[in-house]
């Protein structure tokens, strides 16, 4: 009866020092709500000729500590192709674990929006199809961001291994230091596909490894523009199937051209080179996550575009993608409206500055 007492007093004693925790806690909530129509009209042997057209909601609510360095986020994102049946809707869980730092050290831990990325990816290294219907990174990412520079690095493990399924997983790591007007930085990513269980041994482990640093010049403080910078860098890409042993090493060089005047802007993307993409053709997206274009030895991307919104919350513009390569002339529409919103506009120390803007989708 005294141990039992005891065990009563202690568990009180553990209650009661849980309080100022409980009040220390901030009820989070956040809606990212994305409308994308993308027209492809294409004649390229690497591409298929097709229209997305859908929504996608994605809530979230949870907690946060300790100024809300410390959270745990749950939701999802319900994805629906215009025309489809309601069946036909995909629901994509969301539940990680988010550590904010004074340093600028940042750490997410779980199912996570992509949009936590300081840096979107590359078309080369990321297609933005694959965007639209996948928007989680299922993982970790540890990021760090100072006033010159940023580096982050993530985990995102595609496909669990199985009986018929491949195991599947990417790992980049991303970076730029910006010490003045000009910049250098670099990404490498490595995809990998391993072997499905008790497989024959016709079937081998794949990987893929794309290194591209580069190098640039930022003049948007020495333009009337808001944004005019030239990127060039280089590629190089390590591909083999395990079984065969060969490792392929496509290279190439890659340059990039932005330019921003108001609600306006260009971007041109060219790329001169070997095919990046040596096993597509098998392989697909399971194995190279980048634009397919990039299997051409010449290619160019031009987007020219609009912004019909632009602010903290709202990001709308319409694009104009022309695509030449070696093979074909394509072009492409694009319409993609980022609605995003969360509690901590309602917090007057934890307004963005008035130049901050919401990211766009990629």
């Amino acid at each position: 009866m005294k141990k039992t007492g005891r065990h009563i007093t202690v568990l009180a004693v553990l209650l009661l020092g849980t309080i100022p925790v409980l009040k220390a806690q901030n009820l989070l909530w956040k809606v990212d709500m994305t409308g994308f129509f993308d027209n492809r009209e294409y004649k390229s042997p690497y591409q298929t000729s097709q229209t997305f057209f859908g929504t996608r909601l994605s809530p979230e609510i949870g907690l946060g500590i300790d100024k809300d360095r410390h959270r745990i986020m749950v939701g999802g994102s319900w994805i629906q192709s215009f025309g489809s049946p309601l069946k036909d809707s995909e629901f994509k869980p969301t539940v990680y674990y988010q550590y904010s730092g004074r340093n600028g050290f940042s750490m997410n831990v779980g199912s996570f929006a992509r949009t936590h990325l300081i840096e979107s990816l590359p078309a080369i290294l990321l297609y933005d199809s694959l965007t639209y219907f996948r928007p989680n990174i299922e993982g970790v990412l540890f990021q760090y961001q100072r006033d010159r520079g940023y580096g982050e690095v993530f985990i995102d493990w595609r496909r669990k291994q199985t009986e018929q399924e491949r195991e599947a997983f990417l790992i980049s790591a991303s970076g730029r230091w910006m010490p003045g007007i000009f910049f250098a930085g670099g990404h490498a990513v490595m995809n990998h596909l391993a072997r499905p269980k008790n497989s024959p041994d016709d079937i081998s482990v794949v990987d893929d490894i794309l290194f591209n640093p580069y190098v640039g010049i930022d003049l948007r403080n020495r333009l009337p523009l808001d944004d005019f910078s030239l990127q060039v860098g280089y590629v190089i890409s390590l591909e083999r199937i395990r079984s065969i042993g060969t490792w392929h090493r496509p290279q190439g060089m890659l340059a990039q051209l932005s330019a921003e005047w108001r609600f306006i802007g260009l971007n041109n993307i060219l790329y001169i080179g070997d095919n990046q993409q040596p096993f597509y053709p098998q392989f697909g997206s399971l194995l190279n996550q980048g634009d397919p274009f990039y299997q051409s030895t010449r290619y160019n991307r031009t987007d020219l575009y609009a912004y019909l919104f632009r602010n903290r919350w709202v990001n709308c513009f319409f694009s104009l993608n022309f695509h030449y390569s070696k093979e074909s002339f394509d072009t492409q529409q694009q319409f993609i409206l980022r609605f995003d919103i969360d509690n901590y506009y309602k917090k007057p120390s934890r307004r963005p500055l008035k130049r901050s803007l919401l990211k766009d989708l990629f």
